[in-house]
């Protein structure tokens, strides 16, 4: 709470007190996620703040900005997850305060955002088609096309919009529903799927190439007429956490994840595995011009970096998935991460994901966030609105 209320500015939560002066829309929604479960004025007050800053950079066409600097006039676009987060927290503020003059002032900008994801997607598959660096992972490392991470966000956007547009008589513009089965038939690829839900101008070879009976985890991403098989950590928490996978893929997932020990020396890795050769996702060229903090070598910022962020939801998961005993040991491991071996708390933004070693900013608000989520469900039983645990 202390490093949560350091980050609150006259603009909302900053991404960190230690370097970001910026206003985050994916930072800043996954912090308000965790600050409206403290049931403190001055952080719900901070989350308020932090969507006006996010809708004041709203376009014309719907689109939320990836980050507001609070120290110079610039404001970048680029992120499809930036407007699907800014839905999803405008969602989880209401379920809060229940503030009826809140859903009337924001209603047409989260209405305008979700009409403004529907429009990317340029293979009339009913799924959103990403950009390059079209999502959280924006430096060397990239995905393009149908990613699975943004497409699990695009499903829990679209059912928390759809709830808000019928808390003021509208009906949804997208059938949620639709978006969950078809993110299951085109990234848990399986023999018999059905033709009409797969995008078979890029996807038809890589995803019957992909088929395997025994499949633990998604697919990465599908491009034109290749795939990424590796494990998204976040996006599959996230699966699990929203109710994407079923109780089967739960099952696999989850001992996939114990098995590679991907929260080993602390939770999480983000990827696994980390890729130690260039390829269409990596692009090594990229890090000759950037800081050795945001370079995607192997074990390093999201090439199986560990984000504590990341840890929280996994924390989340794994009660939601039933193993508790798990959770609570993973809780312990999370609380060592934030503290990086000091005897201060210092919540990195990301640390090594072979040594332990902090990497990133110090006093970072999701990694602060990600701990209270998983401090709270692990020792109180209390998850983020929306989230059933076992």
């Amino acid at each position: 709470m202390k490093v949560l209320k350091l980050n609150a500015t006259e603009l909302g939560f900053k991404a960190s007190y230690d370097y970001y002066n910026s206003v985050w829309a994916r930072d800043g929604a996954i912090t308000c996620i965790a600050a409206l479960e403290l049931s403190d004025r001055e952080l719900t007050e901070a989350c308020r703040r932090t969507l006006e800053a996010l809708r004041s950079t709203q376009t014309k066409t719907g689109q939320v900005a990836t980050v507001r600097y609070l120290d110079k006039p610039v404001t970048y676009w680029g992120g499809v997850d930036s407007t699907l987060w800014y839905i999803v927290a405008c969602w989880h503020y209401y379920e809060a305060t229940q503030d009826g003059s809140f859903l009337k002032e924001y209603w047409p900008s989260v209405r305008e955002a979700m009409r403004w994801a529907t429009y990317q997607d340029n293979m009339n598959c009913n799924l959103v088609i990403s950009p390059e660096a079209g999502d959280w992972m924006d430096a060397s490392l990239q995905r393009s096309g149908l990613v699975f991470y943004n497409n699990c966000l695009f499903y829990e956007a679209a059912r928390r919009a759809a709830q808000l547009a019928r808390e003021v008589g509208e009906e949804p513009l997208v059938d949620p529903e639709d978006i969950k089965e078809r993110v299951n038939v085109v990234f848990w690829p399986v023999k018999g799927y059905k033709e009409e839900l797969l995008p078979l101008r890029w996807a038809q070879g890589a995803y019957e190439e992909a088929v395997n009976p025994k499949r633990r985890h998604y697919l990465n991403y599908i491009s034109f007429e290749r795939y990424d098989g590796r494990c998204d950590v976040l996006a599959h928490v996230l699966a699990i956490i929203w109710g994407v996978a079923d109780g089967d893929k739960t099952r696999r997932i989850i001992d996939y994840l114990v098995e590679k020990e991907v929260s080993s020396p602390y939770p999480v890795k983000a990827l696994n595995p980390p890729i130690f050769v260039p390829d269409y996702t990596w692009k090594p060229q990229m890090d000759l011009y950037r800081p050795r903090n945001w370079q995607n070598l192997p074990f390093c910022y999201h090439n199986a970096g560990i984000w504590p962020f990341i840890g929280g939801f996994y924390v989340l998961a794994l009660l939601k998935a039933g193993r508790r005993d798990l959770a609570e040991a993973e809780l312990e491991k999370l609380a060592l991460a934030n503290k990086a071996g000091k005897t201060e708390w210092e919540f990195n933004e990301w640390l090594h994901g072979k040594t332990g070693e902090p990497m990133g900013a110090r006093l970072q608000s999701w990694s602060a966030a990600g701990y209270i989520m998983a401090y709270k469900a692990v020792k109180e039983g209390v998850a983020p609105r929306g989230v059933e645990l076992s």
